[in-house]
């Protein structure tokens, strides 16, 4: 593994708090598998605190309603419960609003 940027090796492990700021975001009223939704689902982009620059990670948006959502909007990331985490992203269920 190495930095996309300047290509040196990335071999630390670094932790990272779990909330971040919303860069883009879009509603979606349809699903990936073409499914018609009346409530839209809410996937971001959050720059998460601590990361490198640039360097966003895509998850959903929850308990938010969706003209709420804005740009530069602080959030925090609601996990599973400890006891079904494996280790992936989908431990992450979504970011809310701080």
């Amino acid at each position: 593994m190495f930095c996309e940027w300047c290509f040196c090796p990335t071999d630390e492990w670094v932790y990272l708090q779990d909330t971040g700021t919303v860069k883009t975001f879009s509603l979606c009223y349809i699903t990936w598998n073409m499914i018609s939704l009346t409530r839209p689902q809410i996937p971001a982009v959050i720059d998460i605190d601590g990361a490198s620059k640039g360097m966003g990670i895509m998850h959903l948006l929850g308990e938010v309603e969706p003209d709420q959502v804005k740009i530069g909007m602080r959030v925090q990331a609601v996990w599973k419960p400890a006891a079904e985490r494996q280790g992936a992203i989908t431990d992450i269920l979504y970011f809310k609003p701080l």
